[in-house]
């Protein structure tokens, strides 16, 4: 497998948005609410419902859990480096960013570079465990960032309408509804673009940047710890699905311990935009850890596949 050229090939160009974003938020005024109202509001909602809607619900069920049970985990580490690493850094906000991870907009490009549509199953079901998280959870800490009660955070959480998605996604598969073929080519147009506006969405948070004041050195730690322990807390849980339960076979496992390499989820600047708080640390975080995960990813897939 040309794993290198295939990452470059699919992957890459995806980078390009975030320049795009920049470029028009800084000399043509682009501004990240209607964009962020857009992925929230339209293109994540159609994209869930139609992964859902298609998908093995048993084996969506179990991979779903896992990486629901890695953002649980990874709360415990988030909040220990807030403790005694980076004490200036928002906790609602480190938290999310710990435990959200970019199955989407990263992983499911990955993914189908290296196998096509071979294994796109088991990464949505990957993408929508990270999904139930981020979707509530997530949203619910970026609130909790911008120093919201808790029932005025629990009030925004549910104004979202991926969880409406998600319900009714589900309802339909147990029913039996399929999607017309014919709405393939739609729903393939549709996912690239909430690909490339979530990096569009990135580099209009870049804008808020001042590069020569970022500590980078906080950073470092925060993404360091949170790469090392997420491999090793997914480890465990794939290693306990062996034991327990076994449906997954090596190949499954070996994907899914790519996920904590992936970036932390582009997710977190549209909520931050939307919400409009810690809108520059979070485009921080994420464009970094994006640029390290363009390293890790390629080298994790040759040593896991090749």
């Amino acid at each position: 497998m040309d794993v290198f050229n295939k990452l470059l090939t699919n992957v890459l160009p995806l980078y390009a948005f975030i320049g795009a974003g920049y470029v028009a938020s800084r000399w043509f005024g682009l501004k990240s609410k209607p964009v962020s109202w857009v992925l929230l509001y339209i293109l994540i909602p159609i994209v869930i419902f139609e992964n859902i809607v298609d998908a093995d619900l048993n084996q969506f069920l179990v991979v779903a859990a896992i990486v629901f049970a890695l953002c649980l985990l990874m709360s415990l580490p988030a909040w220990l480096t807030h403790r005694y690493l980076v004490k200036d850094f928002n906790k609602y906000l480190l938290s999310c960013s710990f435990s959200y991870f970019n199955i989407g907009w990263f992983g499911i490009p990955v993914v189908l570079a290296l196998f096509g549509e071979e294994k796109m199953a088991l990464i949505i079901s990957a993408y929508m465990g990270n999904v139930f998280y981020g979707d509530t959870i997530g949203y619910y800490l970026v609130s909790r960032s911008k120093d919201l009660p808790v029932m005025a955070s629990v009030k925004n959480v549910l104004k979202i309408p991926a969880i409406y998605a998600c319900i009714v996604a589900i309802a339909a598969n147990l029913l039996g509804f399929e999607l017309p073929e014919s709405v393939g080519p739609v729903m393939e147009g549709v996912s690239w673009v909430l690909s490339a506006l979530g990096m569009v969405m990135i580099g209009i948070g870049l804008t808020e940047v001042k590069f020569k004041k970022v500590d980078y050195k906080m950073f470092g730690k925060i993404l360091g710890v949170r790469y090392v322990i997420a491999a090793i807390l997914l480890g465990l849980l794939v290693l306990g699905e062996s034991g327990l339960v076994g449906q997954l076979e090596a190949e499954d496992q070996k994907l899914l311990l790519l996920i904590p390499l992936f970036p932390i989820a582009a997710n977190l600047v549209v909520f931050a935009s939307f919400l409009d708080t810690e809108k520059e640390n979070a485009a921080l975080v994420v464009s970094l850890s994006s640029i390290i995960s363009l390293i890790l990813v390629p080298v994790a897939c040759v040593l896991l596949f090749q």
